[in-house]
């Protein structure tokens, strides 16, 4: 019969998490919404100090060893908190899968325990290119070998913590006209001649996430930092897009349940005609159906976690879960600013922000219409 039921090492990772939360990030969410291009490192701090800025680097190398499934509760807390702030960490988790997965033991014992450390150490994942989104065959970033040394010439885009990162996983094609069996992943710690970066890109919502452009002109790597083999990287590349885009619906899931949360609440508090509105159909039954719907979102999250954590086919699962996260965040957003009228409109409210937050999930691990497109070749 399947269980529901939290073990109590997750009821306690729930209630860490909302401790820090609550004193550490929340406090500052409006500013870092608010900032400028300078990363301001307090919420990366906090989580760091928890080992939980990278929560799924294994304990053998540092980490807090968590499983898909106790990282997508940790996800859907930061979500309701602060959506820039998850992001930040499904990144470092995105940059550190690869190496968890087929990096060599050198690599794991040189930079998985700088993701562990209690310092805010960032790592960066850079695969999307101007002409190269969804299309990854399309891509051009080009890495030639050269004496064992391999230099790689091209241009990535929309890098989460590009330009801050300790390191970055970046992926790289032999030859364009190969495809994904040209595709290559490297390491690249900062401050590697030949990377820079480029434009800081301005974004609507999930402003805490740094992203950039990062520009690698004959960027020198040596063969040590090639991870996997030749020829497998597109494979790499896809079991962590799979895990990643359940994390991704988490997120989601997060963002959905703070703008219910804080629409129930007004309209319970908000009289209109002598009651107040929750009494009206119209908003009791609206917030019926979204409870309902990030209830059955959280549930496609935990199974596709579930299915990853016990070595299962996850791909279609994992697919579903991202587009019910995101389907339900920006339903969930859009009704709850129908429910607080003008004030959900005004800047500082924080529907409005989380409205803009919630417009990212469809568009990041591989746009909805990529998900349905996975969901289809899997039927």
């Amino acid at each position: 019969m399947a269980n529901f039921s939290l073990s109590p090492a997750q009821e306690q990772l729930i209630e860490e998490i909302r401790q820090v939360a609550a004193e550490r990030i929340a406090p500052v969410v409006r500013e870092l919404d608010e900032g400028d291009d300078h990363f301001d490192f307090r919420p990366a701090q906090a989580l760091a100090e928890h080992n939980l800025l990278t929560p799924t680097i294994p304990r053998a190398y540092g980490g807090r060893g968590l499983d898909y499934f106790s990282t997508a509760l940790l996800l859907e807390e930061l979500g309701a908190t602060c959506a820039g702030v998850a992001t930040v960490v499904t990144t470092n988790i995105h940059a550190a899968g690869p190496v968890i997965l087929a990096g060599t033991e050198h690599q794991k014992k040189t930079f998985l325990p700088l993701l562990a450390s209690p310092e805010p150490h960032l790592a960066a994942f850079a695969l999307t290119e101007p002409e190269a989104g969804s299309d990854i065959g399309a891509m051009s970033a080009l890495a030639a070998c050269e004496g064992g040394v391999w230099k790689i010439n091209g241009v990535k885009d929309f890098v989460i913590n590009g330009g801050i990162a300790h390191f970055t996983t970046v992926f790289a094609t032999t030859d364009p006209q190969n495809k994904r069996a040209g595709m290559m992943a490297f390491l690249l710690p900062s401050g590697v001649p030949g990377l820079k970066v480029g434009a800081v890109r301005n974004k609507m919502g999930i402003r805490y996430a740094r992203t950039v452009q990062l520009i690698m002109k004959d960027t020198l790597v040596q063969d040590e930092l090639v991870i996997g083999r030749k020829g497998g990287a597109y494979l790499l590349l896809m079991q962590t897009f799979d895990r990643g885009r359940a994390l991704a619906g988490a997120v989601g899931v997060g963002i959905a349940r703070a703008a219910f949360e804080f629409a129930l609440r007004y309209s319970k508090e908000r009289r209109q005609f002598g009651r107040p509105i929750f009494s009206q159909q119209a908003i009791s039954f609206t917030l019926a159906e979204l409870q309902t719907k990030i209830e059955s979102a959280r549930l496609l999250v935990w199974k596709a976690c579930w299915l990853i954590d016990n070595d299962l086919d996850y791909t279609m699962a994992s697919s579903m879960a991202k587009i019910a996260g995101s389907q339900v965040a920006q339903e969930a957003t859009a009704a709850a600013m129908d429910i607080l009228g003008g004030r959900g409109y005004l800047k500082g409210c924080p529907v409005e922000k989380l409205l803009r937050d919630a417009r990212v999930m469809s568009l990041i691990e591989g746009t909805n219409h990529i998900q349905k497109a996975v969901i289809a070749s899997q039927l």
